[in-house]
């Protein structure tokens, strides 16, 4: 999708997307290149992992375990809207990245410059799931179970790019990985 021109009267930048598509290591290359007053990392907002309640099972049809992802970032709405009206009150400079920034939610926030990171092929979700930092918890799971931690994801991913597309917000595929933090840059600050 086309990005937007320069930044005008932004103050906020949001890189949403599932697990593993890059979204913090573009949150590095941007810090080393821009300046920001604040970065807040959606992670450090969650009070839950949707995945350690009881009855919980990676088996479930990978529409089921979208739907369960969807309700734990919706768990997390009001922290985010009570952040994002925080900073916008502050008009900081500020940079957000994190799974559960959603289209619907970053629309409401003009000042804020949106873009979406999505990876559709399984293979590299799967490669990028097991080799991450925090790789060891997707590692321990069981082929089958492996195997609907990356369905989640790819379908979080395609729900993503339509829900951008539904507010005409901007998304971009994570590969080729070499050239993601320049092609996210180039989004968010018009080049």
């Amino acid at each position: 999708m086309i990005c937007p021109g320069g930044p005008s009267a932004v103050k906020g930048y949001a890189i949403g997307g599932g697990s593993s598509v890059g979204k913090t290591t573009v949150v590095a290359h941007l810090l080393a290149r821009h300046d920001f007053d604040e970065v807040i990392h959606v992670d450090d907002l969650r009070t839950h992992d949707f995945t350690a309640r009881s009855g919980h099972s990676w088996l479930r049809p990978e529409d089921e375990l979208l739907e369960a992802l969807l309700a734990s970032t919706a768990q997390l709405r009001p922290r985010l809207i009570a952040e994002l009206d925080r900073l916008s009150a502050r008009r900081a400079r500020v940079l957000i990245e994190g799974e559960g920034l959603e289209p619907d939610l970053l629309h409401r926030y003009r000042d804020c410059r949106p873009v979406y990171l999505v990876e559709p092929d399984e293979d590299v979700l799967r490669t990028t799931l097991a080799t991450r930092p925090s790789g060891h918890r997707f590692r321990a799971l069981t082929p089958s179970e492996q195997q609907g931690v990356v369905r989640m994801n790819r379908r979080y991913g395609q729900w993503l790019r339509a829900e951008a597309e539904r507010f005409r917000q901007p998304w971009l595929s994570s590969r080729p990985w070499d050239s993601l933090a320049d092609r996210v840059e180039d989004c968010l600050f018009g080049g």
